[in-house]
């Protein structure tokens, strides 16, 4: 519509020249154009600077018109729809008034234009005053209904998350009742054997399998405790907790378990950290399990972006050592899949071997 006025000033009356009202209509549309474009396209400049904008369009309208004055009043009707888009709305509103009027008053010292006609270009830009009214407050609603929209949104994914921690809490609960308990149970039994095995005099094995039984117990429940912790939201294992799992491999294998460290610890994603807790958790039960009395290497290196773990054991003669994948190894890769890792294991001649790679977040160091 701006290019429209342009062209209708460039091709009636005067037209465009160089000198006279032909150069007057020249400068009043590039003038009007030129404050019209970024009047346009630009919405989020300083209300002062609309302010000027629409100054300049008005001259450019006034202008047009003193040049020629039987031609189209086109441009004072986009200026009136134009008022309603921008702020502040007040001051551009009666800046149009003042050009409609100033407009009317040309129309008026002319000759040409009868009152019927000076009252319909009024009323014409009343009318497309009130359209830029309505595409403004249609524009406002849009963009009402779409935060309204994300709001809604909101509240549905903080009704998942409430859905998702009550369930949480539910389970922490159950496994609280049914699996803390009887390890609770668990220990103050095999606490009472190794007291009634010690008093009685009873066999050395005898005394140190159940004071074996006692301490595994004991850890067990502590993880137990852990678990819930987890489920409730609260801190989970992290690699901070290793050593006490060596320390209890130590005690319930027969072999020896060698942990080594390299560079310095930093903090891990949650993800992350319990990705590396429970990889080392897994690795070492395997070992009881497949490999009762098999030598153990843990190393565990501190990266620049990425935090390695390799923990290796001899395989058992006779036995098929970690044969299978059951859950708790399918259960580890993914665990460094969600954590953006990777874990994977391997079987040599001699020695069953487990590495974890996972990274490190940005910022950590």
């Amino acid at each position: 519509m701006v290019a429209l006025v342009v062209i209708t000033s460039a091709f009636g009356g005067p037209g465009f020249a160089d000198v006279g009202d032909g150069l007057l209509n020249l400068i009043s549309a590039l003038v009007f154009a030129g404050a019209a474009v970024p009047f346009l396209i630009k919405e989020r400049l300083p209300p002062a600077v609309f302010l000027q904008l629409t100054v300049l369009m008005g001259l450019g309208v006034l202008g047009m018109r003193l040049a020629d004055p039987t031609g189209e009043v086109l441009a004072l009707f986009l200026l009136a729809a134009f008022a309603p888009l921008r702020p502040p709305r007040p001051a551009l509103a009666a800046v149009t008034l003042l050009a409609a009027l100033a407009f009317n008053v040309l129309q008026l010292s002319t000759g040409h234009s009868a009152l019927t006609l000076i009252l319909a270009t009024d009323a014409g830009a009343a009318f497309f005053f009130l359209v830029g009214t309505l595409l403004r407050r249609e524009k406002e609603q849009r963009l009402q209904i779409a935060g309204l929209l994300h709001e809604l949104e909101a509240s549905r994914e903080a009704e998942r998350a409430a859905s998702v921690a009550a369930e949480r809490g539910r389970m922490a609960r159950e496994v609280h009742d049914v699996l803390a308990h009887t390890l609770s149970g668990l220990v103050l039994h095999l606490e009472g054997a190794r007291l009634l095995a010690s008093s009685t005099g009873a066999d050395e094995r005898l005394l140190k399998a159940v004071t074996r039984a006692h301490s595994l117990s004991k850890s067990g429940l502590t993880e137990a405790r852990q678990a819930v912790q987890a489920l409730r939201g609260d801190t989970a294992p992290g690699p901070e907790m290793i050593r006490s799992l060596i320390e209890q491999h130590k005690l319930a294998s027969a072999g020896e378990t060698r942990y080594t460290v390299h560079g310095a610890p930093v903090p891990l994603s949650d993800e992350a950290a319990v990705a590396l807790y429970r990889t080392v958790q897994e690795a070492l039960s395997n070992v009881r399990k497949h490999a009762s009395g098999a030598d153990v290497d843990a190393d565990l290196t501190w990266g620049e972006d990425r935090v390695d773990l390799k923990i290796s054991n001899a395989v058992t003669i006779g036995r098929s050592s970690h044969s299978g994948r059951g859950f708790g190894l399918k259960g580890m890769v993914e665990r460094a899949e969600l954590a953006g890792g990777t874990a994977e294991t391997s079987l040599t001649d001699d020695r069953f071997h487990v590495s974890l790679s996972l990274p490190i977040k940005a910022g950590a160091r």
